[in-house]
């Protein structure tokens, strides 16, 4: 019996850590979604200046902008008839940007155009009849009839406004630091496909990019018996927000989605090498599972790196190999100027080796990491 549980704790252990680096991922490139939804939106966007100083701004030396994002829904054949709504989450990380109004705000929706005519009719209707018949022997006899009708119709017609329901519910969240977009389906309009969502912020006068996590999900009737609404499917994706006709932001906002393309493609060129160094045994997944072993380099160590702010460093991470290193060291760089480019100051760590960035000159030129080579480093790193 002993054999038997640790025989299925193992299968259980290995299926599981196997998993965790793709669910990983998946969330990091937007691409994992059960199999039955996927989300995308645009890695970058271009943010248009407004009026300065308007009564919609939060501080005295804030400004207006004005951003869209363009969301993108794809259901797997069969699936729309089960998806009941897609929400939308934006929110900016640096801490003085305020959601100051966005589009679409909520709509209700109604299949009938028009209102609708009500007419009530009420009629009432009296008959009396009395018949009387008489008869005296040897005379004769007597009859005779007395009908009365009363009738009247009482019309009454009113406009009714046909009922609605809701289609989108949009508002702020995060003490206006963010924004939702509950969107869902009539007959009218879809919830598959693409669809534009604007939203205008209150930004500081230093501020010309910044990084917006968007959070995608999809609720649902749960399989396999589509008894019960639950989220189906969930993602989470960062769009680099530049200032338009701003060339050191456009430039570090397209760097940085190039950055993190290249992290993703080096984690997932040596998944199997993490996934042996964390792993080396059965036995290791095992007493993972058990929490008897503490693996090598953390569960979180991608989501971490690319949504928290900041350098994240972590002394496990030595464990990776180089060439996930390097590209790690390059993208948190990026992630860096994009944060020191929106105002905020860098927050960076220490422990995985990182270039410093000059928060006086975001727009000098960044200079990559090769191959187990740090600029003012000697020697290089072994795999």
């Amino acid at each position: 019996m002993l054999v038997l549980f640790t025989c299925y704790m193992l299968l259980h252990a290995i299926r599981g850590r196997s998993q965790l680096l793709a669910v990983l991922l998946g969330t990091v490139l937007g691409t994992h979604a059960a199999g039955q939804v996927t989300f995308d939106v645009n890695a970058s966007a271009a943010v248009r200046p407004l009026c300065a100083h308007t009564a919609f701004s939060r501080a005295p030396n804030s400004r207006l902008v004005a951003v869209e994002l363009d969301v993108s829904t794809f259901f797997q054949p069969g699936t729309e008839q089960t998806i009941k709504e897609v929400m939308v989450q934006a929110v900016c990380r640096r801490e003085e940007v305020v959601v100051v109004d966005y589009s679409p705000r909520t709509e209700l929706h109604s299949d009938i155009d028009g209102p609708l005519q009500v007419m009530q009719e009420k009629d009432q209707t009296r008959d009396a009849n009395l018949q009387g018949f008489g008869a005296y022997p040897a005379i004769g006899g007597l009859s005779g009839a007395w009908n009365q009708s009363d009738y009247q119709t009482q019309s009454v017609q009113f406009l009714q406004r046909p009922a609605r329901e809701l289609t989108v519910a949009s508002g702020t969240i995060q003490r206006q630091r963010g924004v939702y977009f509950k969107l869902r389906p009539n007959s009218q309009t879809t919830l598959e496909g693409s669809r534009t969502l604007g939203i205008l912020l209150s930004v500081p006068e230093n501020w010309r990019a910044d990084l917006m996590d968007v959070t995608l999900q999809a609720v649902g009737m749960e399989p396999p018996h589509f008894r019960r609404e639950s989220v189906i499917a969930r993602q989470s994706l960062v769009v680099a927000l530049y200032q338009e006709n701003d060339t050191v932001a456009s430039q570090a906002a397209a760097e940085y989605v190039r950055q993190q393309a290249n992290l993703i493609r080096s984690v997932k060129l040596y998944s199997k090498t993490i996934q042996q160094r964390n792993f080396p045994t059965p036995f290791h997944k095992l007493g993972a599972k058990l929490e008897l072993y503490e693996p090598d380099v953390p569960d979180d160590w991608l989501e971490s790196i690319v949504y928290k702010p900041g350098a994240f460093h972590h002394t496990r991470l030595s464990a990776l190999p180089v060439d996930v290193r390097v590209a790690i060291m390059n993208f948190q760089d990026q992630k860096v100027r994009m944060e020191t480019l929106s105002g905020a100051q860098p927050r960076i760590g220490s422990g995985l080796h990182s270039r410093p960035t000059n928060p006086a000159n975001p727009s000098s030129t960044s200079q990559s990491y090769t191959l187990g080579y740090r600029p003012g480093v000697q020697g290089s790193s072994n795999r």
